[in-house]
């Protein structure tokens, strides 16, 4: 009987030792694999990703290096729009648009985001006319594998920018698209839909939008049913973009998010006081829950007393007389750039708006809340005019430009150029 006590235990203890082996052997498979997964998240942050990098020691030398070294990215564009409603191409260079695909290489764009909104002239069916403009991105991206990649995530995207994909992403604007549904709501999030802005500049049920609430004297801020939408979307993983939206539904969207918050393409009040444009308060309390100001290139809006016509004349002459050196330099960017800065130089006006009016509004909210808080959101092929060295899309590398010239670091502006942007990106959405 005792021997078979002993034979019991010496069993059951080779049972619970080999159990404890084989669970610690789980517990350092699963450490493997997260080892493993950390590497290979690792392999997307490479040095277009570290902010603290100092790649290049003469910043006045090598600013369009540094340019096409940095990721950049676009947070809000309106190219859908002369496609759908006049059949221009993207996929060429055409004068009729301020981007297409070849500006956007040619101006060391990595990201757009493309606005999914209905124009005026849509009256009804906002919901589907959306999921049109969404199906047709699906269908470029099918058609042209090399040139777009719609990315779903920040890992996709990340390494689809690695590879030397252009990428690009999608932000509605306006609440109108979901039609007061919060089904739809989810489909345009499933469709890859990152940020919905909640009112364009008319109302919707929502929210009261900023020109109904300071040009037509609407009151009122978020809806009940723009309360839930808020939620939801924090539930959802999609950036709130309060661009376009009223000053008191603005302050219920900071009472209501969790998450941090986004303006697409916006400007500074102080300096252009519009009610398209950010008041101090604003700025810090976007800043505050950790999210972006990204600054609007349209003229009216970096500066209330813009002429049009006068900086449609400036775009006329520069184009013209900087079409040689394209077809001089061809695939030579840095050169290019080198050659079109100096001739910019060398004809500047303040005349129109110079593009030193758009860092203006960059350095004000840098100083106001910090380096981390600020973005470009060019609003281009919006129907709207740009400052005057900010012609088209080829155009980004004047601002890298101008930026090293106002005493940015290098980690300062690949922050501005993209890496801000992704850091609410990953936090929001993932």
């Amino acid at each position: 009987m005792k021997v078979k006590k002993i034979i019991i235990a010496f069993i059951t203890i080779f049972l619970l030792h080999n159990f404890t082996c084989f669970t610690s052997g789980c517990a350092e498979k699963k450490e493997d694999k997260q080892v493993k997964n950390d590497s290979a998240e690792q392999k997307l942050n490479n040095s277009k990703m570290d902010s603290t990098i100092n790649k290049f020691t003469d910043l006045e030398k090598d600013a369009f290096k540094l340019h096409y070294d940095a990721i950049v990215i676009d947070t809000h564009n309106d190219i859908l729009m002369p496609v759908m409603l006049n059949g221009a191409d993207i996929t060429r260079e055409t004068k009729s648009t301020q981007s297409d695909l070849v500006k956007w290489k040619k101006g060391g764009l990595d990201v757009q985001i493309f606005s999914i909104y209905i124009p005026e002239k849509i009256k009804s069916d906002d919901f589907n006319y959306a999921i049109k403009l969404i199906d047709y991105l699906d269908k470029l991206q099918s058609e042209y594998p090399d040139e777009l990649y719609m990315a779903k995530n920040y890992k996709e995207l990340i390494k689809r920018i690695n590879d030397g994909k252009f990428c690009g992403l999608m932000g509605a604007e306006g609440g109108n698209i979901i039609e007061g549904s919060m089904d739809n709501l989810e489909t345009i999030y499933s469709r890859g839909v990152k940020y919905l802005g909640l009112t364009w500049n008319t109302s919707n049920a929502i929210g009261v939008s900023a020109k109904d609430e300071t040009q037509r004297g609407k009151k009122g801020g978020l809806t009940e049913f723009g309360i839930e939408v808020v939620k939801k979307m924090n539930e959802l993983g999609m950036m709130i973009d309060v661009s376009h939206l009223g000053e008191t539904a603005f302050w219920d969207v900071v009472n209501t998010s969790k998450d941090p918050i986004i303006a697409s393409h916006s400007c500074v009040y102080t300096l252009s006081p519009l009610y398209r444009n950010l008041k101090d308060d604003q700025i810090k309390a976007i800043a505050e829950s950790g999210g972006i100001i990204c600054v609007n290139f349209y003229s009216r809006f970096l500066d209330p007393n813009a002429n049009t016509r006068q900086i449609n004349a400036i775009h006329k002459k520069y184009k013209s007389a900087l079409k040689p050196l394209e077809e001089k330099y061809g695939d030579d960017l840095i050169g290019f750039n080198e050659e079109r800065y100096q001739y910019l130089t060398e004809n500047y006006t303040d005349r129109g708006v110079p593009i030193d009016v758009l860092i203006d509004h960059i350095d004000y909210i840098v100083k106001l809340v910090g380096i981390d808080y600020v973005g470009l959101g060019s609003d281009f092929d919006g129907g709207i005019s740009t400052p005057n060295e900010l012609y088209d899309a080829t155009c980004y590398p004047v601002i890298t430009k101008k930026l090293v010239e106002r005493g940015y670091s290098e980690q300062d502006i690949r922050k501005i150029l993209g890496l801000n942007f992704l850091r609410v990106f990953k936090r929001v959405c993932g």
